[in-house]
């Protein structure tokens, strides 16, 4: 359900948004397992659980929602020597160099025939939005941040955020705390 957030990116709503319709269901994007022919896919999930219907988990004033994604893997070796000896083969049975538009044409059903055999990759992105401070901290890296950022988006219809920014970088406040001596008794 809930794991130790490792790397948290923070966002500011820059004007009011309703972000009700984080619950509602019918109006989310949820995910679904990659088809046969699919790279990629993200959507929401529940964060208790695959047997749950809830999407977004409410208290006191905030909204925790997860996000799912599943990416095929394929190796570009593995895809290579499969065009290669796919090439390989052909030229032998025609007696003949094949064409760059040709070789092109095999990389497609090369990638078409190996996707179905494909291993999956799984990661979860956790959001909370907290409505009292407008601010929704997300559990990822920066672009991983931005993908959950545009599907709530999706879900939403709108929704206008900026990065949290400071006034004075941490790093100038940090090197003069250490230089000057002047660091606060308490830091929270």
């Amino acid at each position: 359900m809930f794991k130790h957030w490792k790397n948290i990116t923070i966002y500011k709503l820059s004007r009011e948004a309703d972000l009700t319709h984080l619950e509602d269901k019918k109006k989310m994007i949820l995910f679904t397992p990659c088809g046969s022919q699919d790279m990629a896919k993200f959507g929401f999930v529940s964060p208790f659980g695959d047997n749950s219907e809830v999407i977004a988990m409410h208290g006191n004033g905030f909204i925790l929602v997860e996000a799912k994604r599943e990416t095929k893997i394929l190796p570009p070796p593995v895809i290579q020597r499969a065009i290669q000896e796919k090439i390989e083969k052909l030229e032998q049975e025609q007696a003949r160099k094949l064409k760059k538009t040709e070789k092109d044409s095999l990389k497609d059903q090369v990638l078409h025939s190996l996707l179905p055999r494909a291993f999956s990759k799984f990661s979860v992105i956790q959001a909370i939005y907290d409505g009292s401070t407008k601010r929704i901290y997300i559990n990822a890296s920066a672009r991983q941040a931005e993908d959950m950022l545009a599907l709530m988006r999706k879900s939403l219809g709108s929704l206008p955020v900026v990065p949290l920014s400071v006034e004075n970088p941490i790093e100038l406040t940090l090197t003069d705390w250490v230089r000057d001596g002047s660091a606060p008794e308490v830091v929270y």
